[in-house]
């Protein structure tokens, strides 16, 4: 009997990419699952109409995450391959993953994700061998739905050498892409931290915090991992990072100043 692959996307007015990712999934897995974060103004579900009619189009969010537990709710195969629009699976991915499912001592594959910079592949140093859970068993399987958290898979993972192509249009690590998102996403963090009980200490506690966690981080970032390996892409990277994390705790702060 045939094990069952479907294919999970989390889209959003992505006309220019999303048949080269549609493409390689096609005779690769057994279905397709689109969702689309609010109402779609461009071609691109015009495009996945001619690959699947498993299409749902929910209420806007502005990011992946939220909608990535529905998505996985839909699935109806034993395994689940998730692939943004941005992505997509190389010929030996392709090839090999009837094979990869067929192991029954396996919970979940990471694949190679390689990143790029202005256009090139970055060959060399920490970043140069990221790996990424792309695929796995549906029954092993949850994710919260909260923003930057990862599929959980209850079982035996395993590392693999196949790629799963990672190239957006637009160049990360960029303080406008950063200002865009990121700092929105920061604030919902800091609510579900709170939400869940894992901010326990005084509102400021966590100003004090952000402060001392930006100065720690950055430089720890820039000296010991990256600033030398990667230029300005190293500064730029451990300085959002570090950002990241002073407004995730300063919102911590804010909100519990209010609640107060």
């Amino acid at each position: 009997m045939t094990i069952k692959i479907s294919a999970c996307l989390v889209i959003y007015n992505e006309e220019k990419v999303i048949k080269r990712c549609l493409d390689s999934l096609k005779d690769a897995v057994d279905e397709i699952i689109i969702v689309h974060d609010g109402p779609c103004s461009d071609k691109t579900l015009d495009i996945c109409r001619k690959y699947t009619k498993k299409i749902f189009i929910r209420d806007r969010v502005g990011e992946a995450e939220p909608h990535r537990p529905f998505c996985l709710e839909q699935a109806s195969g034993e395994w689940v391959l998730t692939i943004d629009a941005d992505e997509y699976m190389t010929e030996e991915f392709r090839k090999n993953i009837r094979k990869l499912v067929e192991n029954k001592s396996v919970d979940g594959y990471t694949v190679i994700w390689p990143l790029y910079h202005k256009g090139k592949k970055i060959t060399f140093g920490p970043l140069s061998r990221l790996h990424r859970l792309a695929l796995f068993r549906k029954d092993k399987t949850t994710i919260s739905g909260v923003v930057h958290d990862w599929y959980n898979v209850s079982g035996n993972i395993k590392g693999v050498d196949f790629v799963l192509e990672h190239r957006p249009l637009t160049e990360l690590h960029t303080y406008k892409l950063f200002k865009k998102k990121d700092i929105k996403w920061a604030f919902v963090q800091a609510k579900h931290l709170i939400k869940n009980n894992k901010a326990k200490h005084p509102a400021f506690f966590y100003a004090i915090k952000a402060v001392i966690w930006f100065t720690l981080i950055f430089p720890y970032f820039l000296i010991l991992k990256i600033l030398f390996i990667y230029g300005f892409l190293g500064i730029r990277m451990s300085f959002l990072e570090a950002l990241y994390n002073f407004y995730v705790n300063w919102y911590i702060f804010k909100i519990k100043l209010r609640k107060n």
